[in-house]
C-alpha cells in the first residue's frame, strides 16, 4: 500500500544567480543584524501575513533558517518570503534554507554573509 498520494513532493527552491536573497530595503546582498530580507523562489510557502508581535518564525507552513537560527517572518507566498535577521545575530557566514514543515522538505543551501552594523 503506497503511503504517498499523488506525485512527488515539490521542494522549496531559492532563486539562483545571487538574486534569491536580497535586502528588502535596498535590493542588495548586504545584510546586517536587524535587516529585512526578501527570499525569492518557487514552492516556498502558502500565502500568509503576520498579524502579531513578536513575529512568528513559522508561517504559511514554512520557516527560513540561517544556520539553524529561525528568522521572524512578515509575509509568505509561493514565490516570496519577507523575513527579518534577528538583531542579536553575530556577523559572519550563514547557511540559509527554506524549510517546508508540511512536506518535511528543504531548499538547497545558500551562503549568506551577515555584516557588522554600520
Amino acid at each position: 500500500v503506497p503511503l504517498q498520494t499523488g506525485g512527488p513532493v515539490e521542494r522549496p527552491a531559492i532563486a539562483g544567480g545571487g538574486r534569491g536573497i536580497l535586502n528588502a530595503n535596498n535590493g542588495t546582498a548586504n545584510f546586517g543584524p536587524g535587516s529585512f530580507i526578501t527570499v525569492s523562489g518557487t514552492n516556498l510557502a502558502v500565502a500568509a501575513t503576520a498579524d502579531e508581535v513578536p513575529l512568528p518564525t513559522v508561517m504559511g507552513g514554512s520557516c527560513i533558517t540561517l544556520s539553524d537560527v529561525p528568522l521572524p517572518l512578515l509575509q509568505t507566498s509561493t514565490g516570496q518570503i519577507t523575513a527579518q535577521i534577528p538583531d542579536n545575530l553575530r556577523p559572519g557566514l550563514y547557511i540559509a534554507q527554506v524549510r517546508n514543515l508540511a512536506s518535511a522538505t528543504q531548499s538547497d543551501s545558500v551562503l549568506v554573509t551577515v555584516q557588522r552594523p554600520q
